[in-house]
């Protein structure tokens, strides 16, 4: 019986990581990956060899997602009880690996996430659509925490996460002003999104940050 397509892309994973990164004059000459294919890339233990640790594999990352045609900075790194195995995530996007690492709990295969058609490399209707409901979402959850009304904490996270990977998944693909005329529209201020996202896309100061007034 032939092997399955799974177990063919599996097959791939492995031979790339043996011949690009385990290599003798690789950045983890001698190890060894075990991969699993991913709705958004894919994830696998790492057996390391002798004098390689987790440090190890976290300074090669970049080197990594090239050899597998990824982003930059694509690449995710759990260290594991045996010191000789880490656990590596490699996401087909930017945005994949930032909202793994945000996220409060640990993410098993990145399965959570819901892949969008696009079709260019440009944005679609749909990217700017979903990213305007995540927005308003997000705005919601902010308002009612800086309002002091009750608000489910998981869920501000939450929204926060999913804005956040949304832009910097359409950073790749679009201009910032496309981005920061989206979000001014919606009527998120500058306060309410993170600094580092606010200073990418230019956001304006509209306003200085104020703090509430306990109720």
């Amino acid at each position: 019986m032939e092997d399955s397509t799974y177990r063919q892309e599996c097959a791939a994973l492995r031979e790339t990581w043996d011949n690009a990164i385990a290599v003798a004059d690789g950045p983890l000459p001698g190890s060894a990956l075990d991969p699993l294919v991913t709705p958004q890339g894919w994830c696998g233990h790492v057996r390391l060899a002798d004098g390689q640790r987790a440090a190890t594999v976290i300074d090669a990352a970049d080197v990594i997602a090239k050899a597998f045609g990824l982003p930059d900075s694509s690449i995710v790194v759990r260290t594991m009880p045996e010191h000789r195995e880490v656990f590596i995530w490699g996401y087909s996007t930017k945005s994949g690996a930032d909202y793994h690492l945000g996220w409060p709990h640990p993410v098993l295969d990145g399965s959570e996430f819901i892949d969008i058609k696009r079709e260019s490399k440009g944005t679609t209707l749909l990217d700017l659509v979903q990213l305007t409901t995540w927005a308003r979402a997000y705005k919601e959850s902010y308002g009612a925490l800086r309002a002091g009304r009750e608000q489910d904490v998981q869920q501000f996270v939450r929204r926060l996460g999913r804005l956040r990977a949304g832009i910097i998944d359409i950073l790749t693909r679009a201009k910032p002003q496309q981005i920061r005329e989206l979000l001014l529209r919606v009527g998120l201020d500058r306060a309410s999104l993170p600094n580092d996202l606010a200073d990418e896309i230019g956001y304006p100061r509209d306003r200085d940050a104020t703090i509430p007034i306990p109720r």
